[in-house]
């Protein structure tokens, strides 16, 4: 498979392009709902949800419909890490000792924890590295609405989870419509008006939510959340203050561009790459948005409004109400399509850079890679020009390339080639 990014080059003009999208099925069986396990399209899941990723680089997925959380292997290995897949219940215990019931959301701390949504069962569970499973919040079969005592919290549905660096935990209470926070054995309200949907902006529970769902963090600590029923990406800063931060409330749409202009239609999870950017699953747009680190919105694959199972390049990927979205540690981006019933790897348009120095005529191009693919750089005089390689194929070891052109000089014609 090859794919490009071209940039025509004046002399002494800088510029910038973006390449093609690119949409492959890692696992699972296009609209086949089941519980196998297995290699790749061998395996089957039922409206997988959450996807998180390990130090390891294996992926987990909250397998929502098989009330069970499969681990999948960077090669495409499904097994059940923890429940009983097509049982659905409360009971805490070690790997598949243990039951879940339609859970949602997945996040890990940094002593490999991994905390699960059990969306049923309105609590919040801990499953350890060695596959111990413990209830840490809530009350199993009881939803509702209490701060207190973690074992004695009431949470509503809730759905996204995220941990911070100093290990509290984060809970998208989406049936309360609010924010929830575990620290130290106790749940308390971060944001959010508890049971009292709305979209206004403000501090801790003066800021109204509707449907909450993902969760992720930036790296300075500010808490972004997909207001699923809102149509908007919120900004929660450590000091509890609720931001708009893209789209605008109760405005669905497709558009793309700034922040206050791009408009979402039900976002589900939410992720940061190790750049800074922000990739959102818009869920019923049936598309992957990228919010850039310059504050722009661009859908990086599917087509809005579309749903379908097709892999492919330059937008022929569909997806099917995609929910959850990882970063894999070759950074590419991996989906759970949840209605296709597949996990999809997305390689996202890569940018190209172009700059000269002072009045040389040295180039040099620069571009954002996936680990372990090879790139071709090639240049050209005119349009109708044959193109030349310039160097060698390289394969990327990091998150980034770059190639010179010693004696560019006058009009040049720049193209990268992804080669596998």
């Amino acid at each position: 498979m090859k794919t490009l990014s071209a940039i025509i080059f004046l002399f002494s003009l800088a510029a910038a392009a973006f390449g093609q999208d690119s949409v492959m099925t890692l696992a699972g069986q296009a609209l086949v709902s089941g519980a196998a396990n297995g290699i790749g399209t061998n395996a089957a899941f039922s409206d997988p949800a959450a996807l998180v990723v390990d130090a390891n680089g294996n992926f987990f997925v909250a397998d929502s419909q098989n009330d069970a959380i499969r681990e999948v292997t960077v090669n495409g290995l499904v097994s059940t890490f923890a429940g009983q897949l097509g049982i659905p219940g409360a009971v805490d215990g070690t790997t598949t000792g243990a039951q879940f019931n339609s859970p949602s959301g997945l996040a890990f701390d940094r002593s490999g924890n991994l905390f699960v949504s059990d969306t049923g069962n309105s609590t919040v569970r801990k499953i350890t590295s060695a596959g111990a499973v413990t209830t840490v919040a809530g009350v199993a079969g009881t939803s509702g609405y209490a701060d207190g005592v973690a074992v004695g919290a009431l949470f509503n549905s809730p759905l996204g989870i995220a941990v911070w660096t100093n290990g509290n935990v984060f809970v998208a209470d989406s049936g309360n419509h609010c924010i929830r926070e575990i620290s130290g054995g106790v749940v308390t309200t971060f944001a959010g008006s508890p049971q009292i949907w709305g979209s206004a902006n403000g501090t801790g529970t003066n800021a109204q939510f509707n449907a909450p769902c993902g969760l992720a963090f930036d790296a300075q600590g500010n808490l972004f959340v997909c207001d699923a029923n809102n149509d908007t990406i919120r900004k929660i800063t450590s000091a509890g203050v609720v931001t708009t931060f893209a789209g605008a409330a109760g405005q669905d749409g497709t558009n793309d561009g700034a922040l206050a202009v791009a408009r979402f239609r039900s976002p589900a999870e939410l992720v940061f790459d190790q750049k800074g950017n922000l990739f959102v699953a818009d869920s019923f747009n049936q598309t992957i948005r990228k919010i850039s680190t310059n504050g722009i919105v661009v859908t990086v694959s599917g087509t809005a409004g579309e749903c379908g199972t097709n892999d492919g390049v330059n937008g022929a990927g569909k997806f099917y109400n995609p929910y959850g979205v990882a970063i894999a540690s070759d950074g590419s981006l991996v989906v759970a399509d949840t209605y296709n019933e597949l996990l999809r790897v997305v390689l996202v348009p890569f940018k190209v850079a172009l700059q000269v120095f002072g009045t040389t005529s040295m180039a040099t191009v620069s571009w954002d890679t996936v680990i372990g693919k090879t790139y071709q750089v090639q240049s050209a005089t005119n349009p109708i020009s044959a193109w030349s390689n310039l160097g060698s194929a390289v394969t990327a070891t990091g998150l980034s390339l770059n190639a010179t052109n010693p004696a560019a000089g006058g009009m040049q014609l720049y193209r990268v080639l992804r080669l596998n």
